[in-house]
């Protein structure tokens, strides 16, 4: 597994947990979360 898979991964974790939140604020911060991750993952697949 790459780096670039690694936080696409973290990032689908993230955006479940958003969907699985009661808390507007906490599944808020889960999406910014993915959002935060998938760049990372966008940034590293052009690096590498």
């Amino acid at each position: 597994m790459t780096q670039a898979d690694h936080y696409r991964d973290q990032s689908n974790r993230a955006k479940r947990l958003a969907r699985a939140a009661k808390d507007p604020e906490a599944s808020k911060k889960f999406n910014e979360m993915a959002e935060e991750f998938r760049l990372y993952a966008e940034r590293l697949e052009k690096i590498l």
